[in-house]
C-alpha cells in the first residue's frame, strides 16, 4: 500500500489544498496531510483548529483513505519516523515550482531517500493560497469558492465582517 504525505501550514485549508489532496488520493492509497509547524510564521488558527477544519473538510468531501497529522519538526524527520518517502507538492506556478524544488532539494539533505511528486493545480485555483485568502479576510471580502464552506464558516468568526463574494 503507498502512502503519500502532502505536507503545509495549511492556515486556512483552502479549495487548492483540497484540489490536491484528491489528486493525490487518485494516484495513492493512502495520503497523510501534514501540518507543519512554521516557527517563521504568525498563524491565524491554531494545530487543532487546522485539524479540525480539514478533518470536516474532507468528511463533507467523502474522501476516504486521507488522514490528517502534525509535526513541528523536519518533514524529513516524520517522513524517516513513519517509514515513507514520498511526497505531494501542488504546483500553481512558476515562483512555485521553483520554491518546491529548492525544498525538495534541501529536504533530501536530511533524508537523502525522499521523493516528491509535483501536481500541477486547475487553472481556476491557480491564485488561491492561504496567505491571498488571509489577505483578502483582512479587506473584508472573500470570493466564495476559494476556500471549503465549513472553513468559510470559521474565517467567519474570526472576521465577523467578512462578505462572501
Amino acid at each position: 500500500m503507498q502512502t503519500v504525505v502532502y505536507q503545509g501550514t495549511f492556515d486556512p485549508f483552502t479549495q487548492g489544498h483540497l484540489a490536491v489532496v484528491k489528486s493525490a488520493r487518485q494516484l495513492f492509497d493512502r495520503v497523510v496531510v501534514l501540518l507543519l509547524v512554521n516557527p517563521g510564521k504568525k498563524p491565524l488558527f491554531s494545530v487543532q483548529e487546522r485539524q479540525d477544519m480539514i478533518k470536516k473538510t474532507l468528511e463533507l468531501a467523502q474522501i476516504d483513505g486521507v488522514s490528517v497529522d502534525h509535526s513541528d519538526g523536519l518533514l524529513a524527520d516524520y517522513m524517516q519516523k513513519h517509514g515513507l518517502s514520498v511526497c505531494v507538492r501542488g504546483i500553481r506556478n512558476g515562483r512555485d515550482c521553483e520554491f518546491e524544488l529548492e525544498n525538495h532539494r534541501l529536504s533530501r539533505h536530511f533524508f537523502a531517500g525522499l521523493q516528491t511528486v509535483f501536481l500541477p493545480c486547475d487553472p481556476q485555483l491557480a491564485d488561491i493560497s492561504s496567505s491571498a485568502v488571509k489577505a483578502a479576510c483582512g479587506y473584508g471580502k472573500l470570493p466564495k469558492t476559494w476556500v471549503p464552506q465549513n472553513v468559510a464558516d470559521e474565517l467567519k468568526k474570526k472576521y465577523p465582517n467578512l462578505k462572501f463574494i
